[in-house]
């Protein structure tokens, strides 16, 4: 099994993302570090000072992430190829929403969605945001009106927008991974770990908290522990030429200014 480790220093990371063949990572409170697969930095992009990122939005097509950085008031918009960026700031009762993980990208921008079905449609040339009618969902954004739809009558644990997948609850403590497109799902049995995150493709599933993490496919499970005084914050797959790997962001418990990535393969292709 291939593991590659880099730890960083006096950097307090707390966010990751992988978009496409980059992975991303908050750069302290002033903005965002951008790696290769390899972990090797690529781009130091500065954006503003005590940013603090709550989540983030990614179109592995397009090459575009949006940060939501409600502490800030303002959603971020970066172009990972030319690493421009437009800062747009919620005002007039937009700073009080809080998006959740269904959004669809488009030609312009992208639409978000809340916690309460409501839906803002995000124009990054205007520098634009706001509200649009849920008829209209329904007219220009049938997949999305579609996945929102089969989506809410199911108790949902996350949402996957790019794979067309909804991780839901199901009875006797299962989890079933469901694909609308593909209609497809996957069945997690008697899940008793109590964790705080998951993540699931290509029929794994990845369950952790702050003290270990649970790989389960098929043919059994493992369970990833770490060093003492250090605790999970992320795990996210990443795609490489010669299998699947786990990218895991740990912190150390007694100096959040020590941080490390791991990067494992789980599986060969």
């Amino acid at each position: 099994m291939k593991k590659q480790i880099k730890e960083f220093i006096k950097n307090d990371i707390y966010f990751m993302e992988v978009l496409s063949d980059k992975i991303i990572i908050n750069d302290n409170y002033n903005g965002i570090l951008v790696f290769d697969k390899n972990l090797e930095l690529i781009k130091k992009l500065e954006i503003f000072e005590d940013i603090t990122i709550y989540y983030s939005f990614v179109n592995n097509i397009g090459g575009e992430i949006l940060l939501f950085c409600p502490n800030n008031e303002c959603i971020v918009y970066i172009n990972i190829e030319t690493y421009e960026y437009e800062v747009i700031y919620l005002k007039n009762g937009l700073e009080n929403l809080i998006f959740s993980n269904l959004y669809e990208w488009n030609d312009n921008g992208l639409i978000l969605s809340t916690y309460n079905g409501e839906f803002y449609s995000v124009c990054i040339d205007e520098k634009l945001i706001q509200k649009i009618d849920y008829k209209e969902v329904e007219r220009l954004y049938p997949k999305l009106n579609r996945f929102y739809r089969e989506s809410t009558n199911q108790k949902i644990i996350k949402v996957l927008p790019d794979e067309y997948t909804a991780i839901v609850e199901a009875e006797k403590n299962n989890i079933n991974a469901i694909n609308y497109e593909k209609e497809t799902k996957q069945t997690l049995n008697n899940v008793s770990f109590n964790f705080i995150d998951i993540e699931f493709r290509e029929g794994i599933f990845i369950l952790f908290d702050e003290n270990r993490i649970e790989v389960i496919e098929v043919h059994g499970k493992e369970v990833l522990n770490l060093e003492d005084d250090y605790i999970f914050l992320k795990a996210k797959f990443v795609n490489k030429m010669d299998g699947i790997y786990l990218l895991i962001l740990s912190s150390s418990n007694s100096n959040s200014d020590c941080s490390r990535i791991d990067i494992i393969q789980i599986s060969t292709l």
